[in-house]
């Protein structure tokens, strides 16, 4: 195995991604990233460990050059002999209905399609080809909106049944490793769109980081969100004690004992209120403020009168001695 592949499978063994006889589908966009993260997976795959079981794209028709990429996607699955399921999903109309950003609808749509083709084809895991620059910049991103510990914790290396194999591998070495195969990709025009914070990061910002360090920054900053999520980890795990044991769920919603949360440090206190949120958020996003208004709560105001705050999904009221969150009509 080159030192590529090596790499690949000392992240999936150190966390535990690929257990023995799983079952992997592959999220398949066109791209470098998921074109190597195919060919990696395959060629690990010969080893009998776990079994590559076909793959996944997605046609979003946000772009002129999507049937360019369904029509590459198409191609590259039956070169390699692979099975590939390819479905088309109106992201515009999506986001519009459900009163999101094309973004948040893209997300929804990509990963409810990768569930149901993972069941079509008994698969145990879904890979994606997020890597060790996605992670760089989405910490970057969410530094300059000011995410807490949590946020800049970045990408974690699996969700649920999603796995990220390639999230300790930059960008550029998948490039040399499929141009050194011979192995075509399709680059996505909007990647250079300066109008996208994200590309902004990619091009300019980490460029002047590099520049000002004297060599790559991604590692380093992708070793920090890495150390960010244990840490991250560890208060999450507080949080879900504390909420266990200041929530109840009762007929008009949920309640949460101000006793009981006020005694909580700041970091566990917003951990309680945020999933007590999420319950009734149905996916929606959650700021800080939401998280603060909540927790404005527990001390705004005279003592007894009710009060009450709107956020995503619910209404949340003080009712003496305990917050209520209330899901709004319909939820």
């Amino acid at each position: 195995m080159t030192a590529l592949h090596q790499s690949v499978r000392r992240t999936i063994r150190r966390h535990g991604l690929l257990p023995p006889g799983a079952r992997v589908l592959v999220a398949l966009s066109g791209g470098s990233d998921s074109v190597a993260l195919t060919r990696l997976l395959l060629d690990l795959s010969a080893h009998g460990e776990f079994t590559l079981v076909g793959l996944a794209h997605l046609h979003h028709g946000l772009r002129a050059s999507a049937d360019r990429d369904e029509a590459f996607c198409r191609e590259f699955a039956a070169r390699l002999g692979l099975p590939i399921v390819v479905e088309r999903g109106d992201v515009a109309a999506y986001a519009a209905s459900h009163r999101l950003s094309t973004e948040d609808a893209a997300r929804r749509l990509r990963y409810g399609f990768l569930e149901g083709t993972a069941a079509a084809l008994g698969a145990t895991c879904m890979a994606v080809g997020h890597t060790q620059d996605d992670q760089a910049e989405t910490l970057l991103l969410r530094l300059m909106r000011g995410a807490g510990l949590t946020g800049l914790g970045g990408i974690p290396p699996q969700r649920d049944r999603v796995i990220r194999p390639l999230l300790d591998v930059p960008r550029a070495d998948l490039r040399v490793y499929l141009e050194a195969l011979g192995e075509r990709w399709v680059d996505d025009e909007t990647n250079d769109d300066l109008d996208i914070p994200r590309n902004r990061i990619r091009h300019r910002v980490l460029a002047e980081l590099d520049h000002a360090a004297g060599g790559p920054t991604r590692p380093a900053i992708a070793r920090a969100a890495a150390l960010l999520r244990e840490d991250a980890g560890w208060l999450d795990e507080l949080g879900r004690e504390r909420f266990a044991a200041v929530a109840v769920e009762q007929a008009d919603g949920l309640e949460l004992d101000v006793h009981g949360l006020t005694q909580a440090p700041p970091p566990v206190r917003r951990r309680v209120v945020l999933e007590a949120m999420r319950r009734s958020a149905d996916g929606r996003e959650i700021g800080l403020e939401h998280v603060e208004a909540v927790l404005g709560l527990l001390t705004a105001g005279p003592a007894g009168v009710d009060r009450g705050v709107d956020v995503p999904g619910s209404r949340v009221e003080r009712r003496g001695d305990k917050l209520v969150l209330v899901p709004h009509a319909g939820r």
